[in-house]
């Protein structure tokens, strides 16, 4: 069986870091993670920000679950 998590405006900041000790990883561990596999340079002060202020992007959130492993499922409720 899947685990399945929902994501609100309310528990991204949350959820990703949920994610993120469920896969062994710590948050700046996985702003490493993503800066190599998507060639870029910002800060995991960057990202804390955005997630504290619920200002991330769909695309940053893509590439956090696929850097974890997981996948964005739409479904209708």
């Amino acid at each position: 069986m899947k685990n399945e998590y929902i994501l609100e405006k309310e528990n991204i900041r949350k959820l990703i870091k949920l994610l993120a000790t469920a896969e062994g990883k710590t948050l700046t561990r996985l702003k490493v993670d993503i800066n190599h596999k998507y060639n870029k340079t910002d800060s995991l002060e960057n990202l804390a920000n955005k997630l504290r202020n619920k200002t991330i992007k769909v695309t940053e959130l893509l590439e956090i679950f696929d850097v974890l492993e997981y996948e964005l499922v739409i479904r209708k409720k």
